[in-house]
């Protein structure tokens, strides 16, 4: 059985995630190098506060963000919220059976952490970010309101990776059994669909945090895999 690759520093630093993307060249519209490296310079040209630069995590990065942190805060936004919203052939699903992957989409509300980059570090730490959430242009970098727990000092903007509609992975408004049945069989190189759905419902819980709507999904998922 083929070795599971996982998304980590090392594996962003080394080139072991682009090649994954690289191999699936033919199936996903790649960034290249240089568009992406510019979208870096642009992106902390454009920041509202360079002395308090803030990612906004509401999915993997929670319990993976692969980057140095200096500053973690508990935070909500409004405007967006969670969910299941593209379609993947790459980390965890197959060109046999796609997966779904995690975005932000137009309205609601959604709870996560903002994490600041130490301004030192900030040209290089957002270039491995964006290694590993800007492989293609699923997503638009945008800067959002920020609402917290505890406000610290600074700006209230964070930076959050919203998903494309006009995107042609985007779908919006699945059918309840598509959704079920893509998170609980889809797996690919990274790992399973399904296990992405429970880490995170699981991560959200330990942070106190209520997303009803996904821990239905998950019930639902398992319910799927238990007769299936």
């Amino acid at each position: 059985m083929k070795k599971q690759q996982t998304i980590s520093r090392e594996s962003l630093l080394n080139g072991e995630i682009q090649k994954l993307a690289e191999s699936r060249a033919g199936l996903i519209d790649l960034m290249p190098d240089d568009v992406r490296r510019q979208l870096v310079q642009d992106t902390i040209a454009n920041a509202p506060d360079k002395s308090e630069f803030r990612v906004f995590a509401y999915g993997s990065l929670i319990w993976n963000p692969a980057i140095e942190i200096e500053s973690t805060y508990r935070c909500s936004i409004d405007g967006y919220h969670r969910s299941f919203c593209f379609w993947t052939v790459l980390g965890r699903g197959s060109e046999e059976l796609p997966g779904l992957m995690m975005g932000l989409e137009s309205g609601g509300s959604c709870e996560g952490l903002a994490y600041s980059i130490a301004p030192d570090k900030l040209e290089t730490e957002l270039d491995l970010l964006f290694r590993r959430e800007m492989m293609s242009y699923v997503y638009k970098p945008t800067w959002v309101k920020a609402r917290y727990d505890n406000k610290p000092e600074g700006g209230d903007d964070v930076l959050a990776f919203v998903v494309d509609p006009q995107n042609d992975r985007y779908c919006c408004d699945l059918e309840e059994e598509t959704l079920v049945r893509s998170l609980a069989l889809a797996e690919g190189p990274i790992g399973k669909n399904c296990d992405y759905l429970f880490q995170l419902v699981e991560h959200l819980e330990e942070l106190g945090y209520e997303d009803n709507e996904m821990v239905i999904l998950a019930e639902k998922v398992r319910a799927y895999q238990a007769t299936h």
